[in-house]
């Protein structure tokens, strides 16, 4: 009787839904459907009349017009060329006189709310008379195609602005998008609380792994930050910034999120850099406590890289004492807490509040031209330009990103560290970048399907013969950053591998993410070689004159400008420095990036050099990438690598000097740039054989350093 009674109110209570509620009752069931979680935030919705109106959308999205029709009883007609297979969904979507046409059936304007692409908008005969809006859609990750058998959380903003007048005018249309993001990102939470709702959700799915052997679950992964944040709580008590010396790892991981967890500013110190650079970063940020492991400080000693100095004049806390005092009766109390109690008592017990304006990291640029500066990114940065990011990636809830990047680059904290973590997708780690085989390893045991790195990590991965083909069979999207992709590794990475690499643009005050290059689509051009893609969702990129500050027309090289919300807080304790690059206009924060580049007509961006890699030579400018760029073409041996650098000169100001490491000998080098095409005013004056080009810790060229051992190399010349 009892079950009968329960049958029946199901039945009567899906009645109510499918009779009363049938707007409400579509979108749950296509969240059921779709096992998704929307958490929604709207922006605008008083803008949508009660009458017919047009609403013009960046492409189509199945969601958006979801979410717009949550808003309006008017019948609702969505120009696309999206199938929806399921019975129930089309059932309750004619209940709520919500229709799919496809634009080859379009010959009128349909009655009520009209939703269409802008490619469709510009190839349709709709009625422009009609009220138009423009309508976004910020947060939507993930492939909504991926199958899954999880439910997945989602931050989810619809935002409606007046349509400009003019519809082509790409300008207005990105920075109401930069502004619809701007709006989205203040209403998301911090990093710790976004990873712990995916996280509860995550359950046993495998979360975080390392090429130690070390997996923990997404339960289990909180189990473990409760356990050490109770620890490095007691031992950190009033220190704002904490300092972190550690490698990609499920230790980095659980170390990061405890201290986001306890409100502390994370300090990942580059253990690459000068033991000067390193104690100016600790006292620039005012680091009392370092968190660190022995097994890694001790590698770090034979590799080279001297700590222990400053080490000893830190308190420093040892991840292998804080294992070590972890009982197990405390585990499984936590574990127990983790599974019994609801998002909202877990998150009082695990995580401090904290405003998403404080201070998440603060990292210290590459250092690759000069003194390392630190650059502050706040929880509204991180997490702005980690979804920013995501969408980019079009995210599948199968996905796997290998961490190999230090996680004291932005690149390497922001794309291959938290963005995962944030998302709930799997984060496998290891520590060095440079070790090929066991990354082909990881790959292959792992499935891992996000590869980034540099320019000089896959030159050096299509080189590594135990790396084999198959190792990279899972990878479906291999994206490269932080310097420039040479054309040769280019080839040969795709020659080796069949995967082609997709190179985008960022820097450390951009938290780092600005344009990258995508696969294209039916419809739409997304990538163009030589270039960094096109800007990233809510991200606008302008050309400006480096004196006047005039925006240049497209086509002209200038100065690289970047707006939104991945912008920095500013340079740390350094406000002068902080207000000469940065600028606001429109309710948008602008940072000149010192970059020289051009935009296309398509919003390609093209990446020419940095103004302070220039060498003056009689009043001309050559750029140093450029003398670099056209060498190698000219030897054609991707195994050699060059780094050009300018040195004072008492005739013509300026001279290029050329260093080189590879197979090759000096002598051939200069016949072969001698009797080329190349232009006298770019042939390099010197040449010198290294025996490897000084890099950074991130595998960029250490611009700084190389200008050293030039100098050096041509005071030994001159004796």
């Amino acid at each position: 009787m009892t079950v009968l009674a329960l049958l029946l109110l199901a039945i009567l209570f899906a009645y109510a839904c499918w009779s009363w509620w049938p707007h409400r009752t579509l979108f749950w069931v296509f969240q059921w459907l779709e096992k998704r979680r929307y958490h929604l935030y709207y922006e605008g919705s008083k803008l949508l009349p009660s009458g017919p109106c047009l609403i013009v959308v960046p492409e189509d999205s199945l969601l958006l017009a979801l979410l717009i029709k949550r808003l309006s009883y008017l019948p609702l007609t969505y120009i696309s060329d999206d199938k929806v297979y399921s019975f129930i969904l089309r059932s309750l979507m004619r209940k709520c006189n919500f229709t799919i046409q496809s634009p080859l059936q379009t010959k009128a304007t349909p009655q009520g709310i009209i939703i269409v692409s802008w490619r469709n908008y510009q190839r349709l005969q709709l009625d422009k008379t009609l009220p138009r809006l423009v309508a976004y859609l910020c947060g939507s990750t993930f492939d909504l195609t991926s199958p899954t058998s999880h439910m997945v959380q989602q931050w989810v903003q619809l935002s409606l602005h007046p349509a400009p007048e003019d519809l082509r005018d790409l300008q207005e249309i990105k920075l109401l998008e930069a502004l619809s993001w701007e709006a989205y990102t203040k209403n998301l939470p911090s990093i710790a609380e976004l990873w712990l709702r995916q996280a509860k959700t995550g359950k046993n799915r495998l979360s975080v792994a390392d090429s130690t052997g070390a997996s923990l679950s997404h339960h289990r992964l909180i189990v473990a930050v409760m356990s050490m944040r109770e620890k490095l709580g007691l031992l950190l008590r009033r220190q704002a910034s904490v300092g972190c010396l550690l490698p990609p790892s499920v230790g980095a991981i659980i170390s990061t999120l405890s201290l986001y967890s306890l409100s502390k500013t994370l300090v990942n110190l580059n253990y690459t850099a000068s033991e000067s650079a390193l104690e100016s970063a600790v006292e620039q940020a005012g680091i009392q406590s370092i968190v660190t492991s022995r097994k890694f400080v001790d590698g770090l000693e034979k590799k080279g890289f001297p700590v222990n100095n400053l080490l000893g004049k830190l308190k420093v806390i040892y991840l292998e004492d804080v294992r070590a005092t972890m009982k197990k009766p405390t585990l499984l109390k936590n574990l127990v807490l983790v599974k019994v109690l609801p998002f909202a008592l877990l998150k009082r017990y695990v995580l401090s509040n904290l405003p998403s304006e404080r201070t998440a990291a603060i990292l210290f640029s590459s250092g690759s031209e000069g003194k390392p500066k630190g650059v502050e990114l706040t929880h509204h940065n991180i997490v702005g330009n980690a979804k920013q990011a995501a969408q980019e990636l079009e995210l599948r809830t199968s996905d796997k990103m290998l961490g190999v990047l230090p996680i004291f680059h932005a690149f390497g904290l922001t794309a291959t560290t938290l963005l995962p973590l944030i998302e709930g997708i799997t984060l496998v780690c290891h520590p060095d970048p440079r070790d090929g085989v066991m990354i082909g390893q990881m790959v292959q045991k792992h499935q891992v399907t996000l590869l980034c790195g540099t320019s000089t990590f896959f030159r050096l991965y299509a080189k590594t013969r135990n790396l084999t083909p198959d190792m990279f069979d899972s990878l479906r999207y291999v994206i490269a950053g932080a310097e420039r992709l040479l054309p040769e590794v280019r080839v040969l990475f795709e020659e080796r591998f069949k995967k082609m690499i997709f190179e985008g643009y960022g820097t450390t005050e951009l938290s780092p993410v600005v344009s990258a290059n995508r696969p294209d689509t039916a419809h739409l051009i997304r990538h163009k070689i030589g270039t960094v893609g096109i800007a990233i969702a809510g991200c606008l990129i302008k050309v400006t004159d480096p004196e006047t500050g005039e925006t240049l027309p497209t086509g002209a090289s200038g100065l690289i400008e970047v707006g939104g919300v991945n912008v920095m807080k500013g340079y740390l304790n350094d406000p002068e420095k902080t207000a000469a690059v940065i600028s606001e206009s429109h309710g948008i924060r602008w940072y000149k990036t010192g970059d020289k580049g051009r935009l296309d007509q398509q919003g390609f961006l093209t990446i020419l050099d940095r103004y302070s890699r220039f060498a003056k030579l009689g009043g001309e400018m050559v750029s140093l990438s450029a003398v670099e760029g056209q060498i190698s073409l000219i030897l054609n041996m991707p195994e050699v690598e060059l780094l050009a650098v300018a040195l004072p000169d008492n005739r013509k100001g300026e001279q290029i000097i050329l260093m080189y490491a590879g197979d090759l000998d000096e002598h051939d080098l200069q016949q072969k740039v001698l009797h080329s095409d190349m232009l006298n005013l770019m042939k390099p004056q010197h040449y010198f054989k290294v025996a490897e080009i000084p890099k950074l810790g991130t595998g960029k060229n250490d611009f700084a350093a190389g200008k050293k051992l030039a100098m050096s190399l041509m005071q030994e010349k001159k004796q």
